[in-house]
């Protein structure tokens, strides 16, 4: 699907907050959007020093909150909080203005007038952040009208979710503990296979109120804590923005972005190479958090310590010796690592039609439709169980409308999203698993900024496609 290039310089609505756009510059598609953060450009770095970086760049009072153009004092609250005291804990001294909104999706008005509760004062500089939430909105409108569908049907998980969720670590367990006993490279294939099943669903937990599931996801090399900050601060507040870690985290690697100077390498090397950065990637994020943790520049968290009682318990039991046991871990924990990397990477996002910070930006960047602008369609989803959706990011797009909402509740949403996007005269996009898989390809060698109304054609080309699985449940 090839994505044709204007020549002209794009010009917005010149009355904008935003400004004009005359063309992609080497910070943002967005003027207020500056410093991406500690994280860009930096061979070793943390979610932490990307949180360091969004305080920073968002220049409030570190003891308070922003929420749109309002300050609050939020301490008095931090052990009260409904979601739990971890999400305000970390966000202190932020922006956290789409986590607000995109988190709390029944008795919202009850939920603002306690906010109200909490105010300071006004803020003195705008938000950097490039999104708006208008009243009239398209995000605000859909908000209002799933209030009601969710309020009935509750957003948290169902007891199939938990259940399925269980079993992917039983037999992560299982298949762990016959493979060391029994000598089995086999069997750790399965045990790396059922943790990376359980690692992907497990995300599902990190976005809801706290639970103690959300520790399965610290049985990988990676940690909830920092997928907290990455993921659902960074990548679902900016998805593929200069502030979305999870796009500029590969650089110089791999660029996804159109803004970026690409050498030869970094556009075709990838098409080889991405599969060995799949496999290494949260063995990385290891070796990262224990220097970071050595530097003093992060705690080291008890939760922290899971993978390393599996390696001594892998090294302590394995038949054949110490070594034997170290390399069964490693295996384990790269197919782990393979498995939720290619599906995220795949999951929704790296098309070419798809948003990218260097692209043109909508005039008014709702933030619902900014959030389908970087967001596909998958249209194997419509076939898909709940066990295929937990673990390969399904239903992504509304996902990441309502972060919040358990991915086993998600589907209540769909026809209503539908329905606003017809409202407003918007375009989903729908494209297939394979359409993504060699889109991603094309992406990272894109160089070519597109413009937002030629966007918006391209995707009318991909409707048909919502038919080619049957009618949508």
């Amino acid at each position: 699907m090839g994505i044709n290039v204007s020549s002209e310089p794009w010009i917005t609505d010149k009355n904008h907050p935003q400004g004009k756009y005359t063309g992609p510059s080497p910070t943002s598609s967005f003027p207020l959007v500056t410093s991406s953060s500690e994280k860009r450009d930096k061979w070793y770095s943390t979610p932490e020093s990307w949180l360091r970086g969004k305080i920073r760049d968002d220049n409030i009072d570190k003891k308070l909150w922003r929420v749109h153009d309002k300050l609050y004092d939020l301490s008095g609250f931090i052990e009260y909080h409904p979601g739990g005291s971890e999400w305000l804990k970390i966000t202190r001294g932020m922006d956290i203005t789409e986590f607000f909104e995109n988190s709390h999706v029944i008795n919202v008005d009850m939920v603002e007038a306690t906010l109200s509760k909490f105010y300071v004062k006004e803020a003195s500089e705008p938000r950097n952040s490039p999104y708006t939430f208008e009243p009239d909105g398209f995000y605000k409108t859909l908000k209002k009208r799933i209030e009601s569908v969710m309020k009935d049907n509750g957003t948290g998980p169902t007891l199939a979710t938990i259940v399925l969720q269980d079993l992917m670590v039983a037999g992560f367990i299982l298949f762990s503990v016959l493979g060391v006993l029994l000598n089995s490279y086999w069997l750790i294939i399965f045990a790396g296979l059922s943790l990376g099943l359980s690692s992907a669903s497990a995300h599902n937990f990190l976005h809801i109120r706290d639970n103690w599931r959300k520790f399965y996801f610290d049985l990988s090399l990676c940690s909830h804590y920092e997928w907290k900050i990455e993921h659902v601060f960074s990548h679902h507040g900016f998805p593929n923005t200069s502030w979305d870690v999870e796009v500029t985290w590969l650089n110089p690697w791999v660029e996804f972005l159109v803004n970026r100077k690409k050498y030869w390498i970094q556009r075709f090397g990838p098409w080889l190479y991405i599969h060995f950065i799949m496999a290494f990637a949260f063995p990385v994020c290891f070796v990262f958090r224990v220097m970071a943790i050595v530097k003093g520049e992060q705690k080291i968290r008890r939760e922290n310590f899971l993978p390393v009682l599996q390696l001594g318990l892998f090294a302590a039991y394995a038949q054949t010796g110490i070594m034997t046991g170290i390399i069964f871990w490693m295996v384990l924990h790269m197919i782990c690592s393979y498995w939720v990397v290619a599906t995220g990477l795949n999951a929704a996002h790296h098309h070419p039609i798809c948003f990218h910070d260097g692209d043109e930006p909508r005039p008014k960047p709702d933030y619902g439709l900014c959030m389908l602008d970087a967001t596909c369609v998958k249209v194997e989803d419509n076939d898909r169980n709940l066990f295929q959706i937990m673990t390969t990011f399904g239903e992504h797009n509304l996902h990441h409308l309502f972060p919040a909402v358990c991915i086993s509740k998600i589907g209540y949403i769909k026809p209503i999203v539908e329905a606003t996007v017809r409202e407003f005269q918007e375009e989903l996009i729908f494209l297939t698993q394979w359409q993504l898989f060699t889109g991603m390809h094309s992406q990272m060698s894109r160089l070519e900024p597109h413009s937002f109304q030629e966007d918006l054609e391209q995707r009318k080309k991909t409707q048909v496609q919502a038919t080619m699985y049957g009618p949508r449940k």
